[in-house]
């Protein structure tokens, strides 16, 4: 227990990083800086950044809620989603992770099954239940998520 609880301590301190200096960006120094341990334990625990990187989404993931939607309407469904899946911390690992896609393809491919298909398969959920059309619900979350990303405004 121990040793999870420290491999957790490590990505924790390394998500902030990641999210602001990116993959290239972050230093295995500047993560043992700030989480307080030996590189040779961050190394005991991740054999490379690659590693690290995957396990800070793991563990990022399994600290979120599975995805619910639960408005009524679609301007309920806007606003629940800008609060629940376009968040700061979402955004900035779609960046990372798309970003570093040729580095790091299996961070990509974590991320994708662990947060963004839930979302895009909560939404095809939410739009059958009420009688939508899920393709073009799904093109508008496109559509939304990626001027998120662009310029972080609707």
């Amino acid at each position: 227990m121990a040793q999870n609880s420290k491999k957790d301590q490590i990505a924790h301190a390394a998500l902030p990083l990641f999210l602001e200096f990116g993959f290239k960006g972050s230093s295995v120094d500047m993560v043992v800086k700030q989480a307080g341990v030996s590189k040779p334990t961050v190394y005991n625990h991740f054999p490379d950044k690659a590693a690290l990187l995957c396990y800070v989404l793991q563990v990022w993931l399994r600290d979120r809620p599975a995805p619910r939607l639960e408005a009524a309407t679609l301007d309920e469904l806007a606003d629940q989603l800008d609060r629940d899946c376009f968040s700061p911390a979402s955004l900035g690992l779609y960046r990372l992770v798309i970003g570093e896609n040729g580095r790091c393809p299996a961070a990509k491919a974590c991320f994708q099954a662990g947060f963004d298909r839930p979302w895009r398969d909560e939404l095809t959920r939410w739009a059958l239940e009420r009688g939508f059309d899920p393709q073009p619900i799904e093109a508008h979350f496109s559509h939304l998520l990626l001027r998120h990303l662009f310029d972080g405004t609707l």
